[in-house]
């Protein structure tokens, strides 16, 4: 075993002949050197940790929105009417859209209206308590029978404690259960809704509030001039209460997205800057250390080690502190996407991670790991074993 003038260990690895134990020799050597520098590698750390979480937060915000666009453009249904009422006290009592209503704005709009409406439903039993959706829906848009409610898999243990008053209760058919109707907050999973006729709006008018109400078209069948007409119609009948907007929840996006993604950019840019920074410090920082290691590395290879091993040493210890950096940050980073809101997002966007994320910040690790690595190997190779022992 050989020592320097630290008494730190050199090289003991002619004497290991099993292919296991010099791994594990290798690894240990690199541990024990992040233990020597450890107050620059804890800089380090941070410094990694702090650009990968960054990045990963952006990259994910990013990600979530161009889902969100991608989702908007395959819709059938791509018009939406938008329904608010500048005074709240005024509308309570009055029912932003009847059932009436909804006959008029069909022959209007030559049968082409998709309307749903989704009220949420509380049911107590003497066990559990149930939270669900009834949906109101045109039954001949749908295929489904006027004298039948229809449930979904989810909730259809309780249809025969919770019948609908003049209908037969009947499981929801496979191919309506598995769908999901996407809304400007939500994801609407029929498996978890009771369907009943829409003609239900009239015994239900007090309990539909306006953002219940769902009403869609598809702009290849309704010209603009029959979306004014809409307009027209319902604000001649409710606009003292309500006020009527019919749009595209695509371009929308595409309008208010375009100041999100700027903000989004923003911080990649800031999680970009902490890793520059980051490579730049652990440039120099290994530069110095081969310049105090050059002897050690003179004595190892003098006594036998070859470049490979000292090579497998540099990279280890790279990648040791560039993997637990990189670690650190994609744990922060997945945490701040599910659980923190810097309100930089538009808030009907369903933020989520991305698995291709987490494989950019693998890349991004192995990118420095081993250009800083190679760096090394490369300034060691241009050496001679006596300009290493004797520290030039």
């Amino acid at each position: 075993m050989v020592f320097h003038e630290k008494n730190e260990t050199i090289s003991n690895i002619l004497y290991v002949k099993d292919k296991g134990d010099r791994v594990n020799y290798i690894i240990k050597m690199a541990w024990q050197h992040l233990k020597w520098n450890k107050w620059i590698s804890i800089l380090m750390i941070i410094e990694i940790t702090l650009g990968i979480g960054v990045l990963v937060y952006s990259l994910n915000l990013y990600s979530s929105l161009l889902n969100e666009e991608k989702e908007r453009k395959q819709q059938r249904y791509d018009w939406c009417l938008e329904i608010t009422s500048p005074d709240a006290v005024a509308s309570i009592g009055n029912p932003a859209l009847t059932f009436e209503d909804y006959e008029t704005i069909q022959k209007i709009t030559n049968n082409k209206t998709f309307c749903y409406i989704a009220v949420p439903e509380f049911y107590t039993d003497s066990i559990n308590n149930y939270e669900f959706t009834m949906i109101l829906a045109d039954y001949d848009k749908i295929g489904l029978k006027r004298e039948d409610s229809y449930w979904g898999s989810s909730i259809e243990n309780i249809r025969t404690q919770f019948a609908v008053s003049g209908l037969t209760s009947k499981k929801l058919p496979k191919d309506i259960n598995s769908q999901s109707w996407k809304t400007e907050v939500a994801d609407i999973k029929l498996k978890n809704c009771v369907i009943v006729p829409l003609e239900y709006m009239r015994q239900m008018e007090q309990e539909i509030e306006m953002a219940y109400i769902h009403m869609e078209w598809n702009s290849k069948e309704v010209s603009d001039t029959t979306f004014e007409k809409i307009e027209n119609y319902l604000t001649e009948i409710h606009g003292n209460t309500y006020s009527y907007r019919i749009y595209s929840p695509e371009i929308d996006l595409q309008n208010n997205g375009y100041k999100v993604k700027q903000s989004i950019q923003l911080l990649m840019h800031l999680g970009g800057l902490f890793l520059l920074i980051f490579f730049v410090g652990i440039l120099s920082v290994f530069r110095l250390l081969f310049d105090r290691r050059e002897k050690t590395y003179g004595i190892s290879l003098s006594c036998g080690v070859d470049y490979k091993k000292i090579f497998c040493e540099i990279l280890l210890e790279i990648a040791l502190m560039n993997g637990i950096g990189t670690f650190l940050g994609v744990v922060i980073g997945y945490i701040a996407t599910y659980y923190m809101d810097i309100g930089l997002m538009i808030g009907y966007i369903k933020v989520q991670g991305s698995p291709m994320v987490f494989v950019i910040s693998l890349c991004i690790c192995c990118f420095i790991t081993i250009v800083v690595s190679g760096m090394n190997y490369k300034r060691l190779k241009r050496k001679k074993i006596i300009e290493l022992l004797n520290g030039y």
